[in-house]
């Protein structure tokens, strides 16, 4: 007969380990459809600060947000996510934050001069 203490006490310390470790999250949702260019490397996707920054005409073609462990992972990810998806830009809504153990960024995949 199985007793049913241990066997909750497992299933509880498995749930906190997996809400006290970063958890890595993502979504791109295409905004401009008319626009269907070939994939760019993750190198080759420029990160600004901020839309005022851009000097140069863009279009926008998505949005992406994610969180990773580190915040050179949330960026990699976004510039993979953004190129894989035919941007080489992305524009930061808000720079990179830190919350709930994981590093947060929001922003909008582009292409320069569309």
């Amino acid at each position: 007969m199985l007793r049913p203490m241990p066997l909750l006490s497992c299933v509880c310390l498995a749930l906190l380990a997996t809400a006290c470790s970063p958890a890595y999250s993502s979504m791109y949702k295409e905004t401009n459809s008319k626009l269907n260019p070939a994939p760019v490397a993750a190198k080759d996707v420029k990160v600004v600060k901020s839309r005022e920054d851009l000097s140069s005409a863009w279009t926008e073609i998505g949005v992406y947000r994610g969180r990773a462990p580190t915040v050179e992972e949330a960026m990699n990810t976004a510039r993979q996510q953004c190129g894989a998806n035919g941007a080489n830009l992305y524009v930061l809504n808000t720079a990179p934050f830190s919350s709930e153990s994981s590093w947060k960024v929001d922003g909008v995949c582009g292409r320069l001069g569309e």
